[in-house]
């Protein structure tokens, strides 16, 4: 009985920390801002924009979702968002420095998406400059974002990283 109860406990941890591990509360140091605030960042993903593959990671504070990603976006079209489940999708702010998607008009409801949702549908759009790849969407799962998202305010004694890779 007591085996039992102990495996039991030590599985719920574990899948605890593997639904975590998909969210790490970390400070970032951003160079335009001159401040390190603490984010949530996403595991990355990988995509192809069309002509290469690409990294994209998300990045979350109560301020700003950030989409991160290495090819230059092209905000022509005005489709670019994200969608949590089945909830309307939410248009994005501005496009930052090129390879930056900026939400934060809709923060507060992105954030109570993100804690209720399970998975967030990006649609984005490459290379402004070239031929139109067309749309392109990547999803990120929310699993363990509500987790990771109380411990925010804890990071403080993270690593720093840079805002852009």
């Amino acid at each position: 009985m007591r085996t039992t109860l102990i495996t039991s406990i030590l599985t719920a941890l574990l899948l605890s920390n593997m639904a975590s591990a998909s969210w790490t509360a970390k400070r970032v140091f951003n160079p335009i801002k001159d401040e390190s605030p603490c984010v949530l960042e996403s595991t990355t993903k990988t995509i192809n924009d069309g002509y290469q593959e690409t990294e994209i990671v998300l990045r979350v504070d109560d301020k700003t979702l950030q989409v991160v990603t290495r090819s230059n976006i092209d905000p022509s079209k005005s489709d670019i968002s994200v969608q949590v489940d089945k909830k309307e999708p939410i248009k994005m702010d501005k496009v930052y420095l090129e390879q930056n998607v900026i939400f934060e008009r809709e923060i507060a409801t992105i954030i109570k998406q993100f804690i209720e949702g399970v998975r967030a549908t990006f649609t984005l759009r490459f290379w402004p400059s070239y031929p139109t790849t067309g749309q392109k969407t990547v999803t990120f799962s929310l699993i363990g974002f509500t987790n990771a998202y109380g411990n925010l305010p804890d990071c403080s004694s993270g690593r720093l990283v840079p805002l852009l890779n």
